[in-house]
Parts: structure tokens; C-alpha cells; sequence
């Protein structure tokens, strides 16, 4: 796969059936990665789908026709920030540079709005993405916390300051 032609673009309310297909394909491809389940993604309506698309930012790599990823920026005025969540590339595009492209959208998509951080969470053991995150200029906080409410996996706060 040929980076140039990788295309990342933002979606719309309006893609919702893009949106919900890839985070179905992200739940059941990872769900250790992942704060929410398959099965409360499945329980969304249409109106959960668009609604969630116009409270954020959620970008989405393709190439030829095919969904690669996609990852999500969510304004926080109280943290003058934005919260980068729900990354995931498909596993035919790993290694290729999508996941890096995903991040740096995020990351411009902040500067653009004028925000002064960006942070985000990982799983614990998820050493690839830390690396990535790593290489693009975030540093653990030093914050940590459970995936999910009740659940013993953790997960470690990084932040890129911009």
C-alpha cells in the first residue's frame, strides 16, 4: 500500500453507516483496546450514530474504496484541549503509516481550533500504539486508570502539548 494515496477526510452526520461499520470492525478486530463493547455499539440506533458524529470530530483513512481507520477528536474546554479517541487501523493497514496519519489529523484538526493540548489514554500492553503516539511528540502523564468501571485492565494518559 502506497502512503500517497491514502486519503483522510472527516465525516459527516450523514455517514453514520461508515462510522458505525468501521467501529464494529475496530470492536471486534481489538475490544481489549477499547473502552466500549461490540454489543453497546450494536444496541446504537441511527440516532445514537449521528448524534456521537456530531459531538466530535471523527476522521477516516481510505484507500481505494477501503476503510483503513479511523480516529476521533473531541473538543474539552474545561482541559483547553481536545481528547483523542477511538483510534484503530485495520490489520491489512498496519505498519503502512495510516495510524500516523490518523494522529497527525487530530493533532491538526487541535491547532486549527486553537487548542493548547491534546491528550489521550492506551491500554496497557498496547505497546505499538504507544510507540506511535510516542513518535509523534506525546508523553505519559504519569495518570492512569481502568479501561472500564469494574474491569482490571489499565490504561496510561499521554499528552502532546501544542
Amino acid at each position: 500500500m502506497n502512503i500517497s494515496t491514502i486519503d483522510i477526510r472527516l465525516l459527516t452526520a450523514d455517514e453514520w453507516e461508515v462510522f458505525r461499520r468501521v467501529r464494529m470492525r475496530a470492536l471486534a478486530d481489538t475490544p481489549q483496546y477499547f473502552g466500549s463493547t461490540l454489543a453497546e455499539a450494536q444496541a446504537r440506533t441511527e440516532e445514537d450514530w449521528r448524534a456521537a458524529l456530531l459531538n466530535r470530530a471523527q476522521f477516516i483513512a481510505t484507500a481505494e474504496g477501503a476503510e483503513l481507520g479511523t480516529v476521533a477528536g473531541i473538543a474539552d474546554p474545561e482541559r483547553d484541549g481536545v481528547h483523542l479517541i477511538s483510534m484503530w487501523v485495520a490489520p491489512e493497514a498496519r505498519g503502512t503509516g495510516v495510524g500516523g496519519l490518523l494522529v497527525r489529523a487530530v493533532l491538526d484538526w487541535a491547532v486549527a481550533g486553537g487548542h493548547s493540548a491534546v491528550w489521550l489514554e492506551f491500554a496497557e500492553g498496547n505497546t505499538v500504539a504507544e510507540r506511535l503516539y510516542l513518535r509523534h511528540g506525546f508523553v505519559r502523564t504519569g495518570v492512569s486508570g481502568f479501561v472500564r468501571p469494574g474491569e482490571p485492565r489499565v490504561e496510561y494518559e499521554m499528552v502532546h502539548k501544542l
